[in-house]
């Protein structure tokens, strides 16, 4: 007679498939839950931000250091990327749109996505790794202690910083991607266009509206790599490890959340700014 305790009981459950993508929902969704208090915390205590500007410069100063000669370099070289990709495939058709295409893909799509990897992969994971060393050395702990708010005092000023910062590199990363693109056209022989009429077909094309579209864009990924980096900074445990762990994750989910909220911003503006045929 068989042994019952070498029978497979049909009431044990099993971890399979199904256990692990169920821990994954909720992992998601109590990071995804974690992420939106924090948010809605942290613009509480926006209004104490006039009388926290020198913490709120500092920050501003320190992700504009850390990311100021990287996204000078990735910008110049997107924009003379373009340049030589689509010179390419217009030269049996016409490169004087050169200028258009590569202005408004910089100022409207590239540039604000870019700028996001660059502050999510310096500034953000300083950020976390930054919080997350204070937690795990209990550090987080003694702010309350002594009656600190840890969001008010660690989270609003990058917060701000990084919203205010982020804009003002996408403009930066516009600036220096177009003049890559017309160096590329002012010393490559294979270009049938002048550096002028580079210029002259990007005036034409590009409008304010689109430039406040990338602007805009570029201040929501702000918020979204502040608060997803303090977050997880906020989570960390397990000392010298969870650190590492929690500063990975951080620039993974801001990498995510750029690409998700990219769509949703392009979508939008395409229903409130339609392209008009010129």
């Amino acid at each position: 007679m068989a042994d019952v305790a070498d029978t497979p009981s049909l009431a044990r459950p099993r971890r399979g498939s199904i256990a692990m993508v169920g821990r994954g929902v909720l992992d998601l969704l109590q990071i995804v839950g974690e992420c939106a208090v924090l948010f809605l915390a942290t613009l509480w205590h926006c209004r104490s931000a006039p009388r926290q500007t020198a913490k709120i410069l500092s920050q501003l100063t320190l992700v504009g250091t850390q990311t100021l000669g990287i996204a000078a370099l990735v910008s110049l070289f997107t924009g003379m990327v373009m340049v030589v990709q689509a010179a390419d495939q217009l030269a049996n058709y016409t490169q004087e749109v050169l200028g258009s295409l590569v202005g408004l893909a910089m100022t409207k799509e590239l540039g604000p996505v870019i700028m996001g990897f660059v502050v999510a992969g310096k500034a953000g994971s300083a950020v976390a790794a930054e919080i997350g060393s204070m937690k795990v050395n209990d550090e987080i702990a003694a702010l309350r202690t002594m009656d600190i708010d840890p969001v008010p005092f660690l989270s609003m000023p990058r917060f701000v910083a990084m919203t205010l910062a982020l804009p003002m590199l996408v403009l930066y990363s516009d600036v220096v991607g177009i003049l890559g693109g017309a160096i590329v056209i002012a010393v490559d022989p294979t270009i049938s266009i002048s550096p002028s009429q580079f210029f002259d077909n990007l005036t034409e094309w590009l409008n304010f509206t689109d430039v406040v579209v990338g602007l805009v864009k570029g201040m929501v990924l702000g918020m979204l790599v502040s608060i997803i980096a303090c977050a997880f900074g906020l989570r960390t445990t397990g000392g010298s490890e969870g650190v590492a762990r929690s500063t990975t994750s951080a620039v993974v989910w801001s990498f995510v959340s750029i690409i998700i909220a990219d769509f949703i911003i392009v979508r939008v503006a395409f229903l409130f700014f339609p392209a008009t045929p010129r």
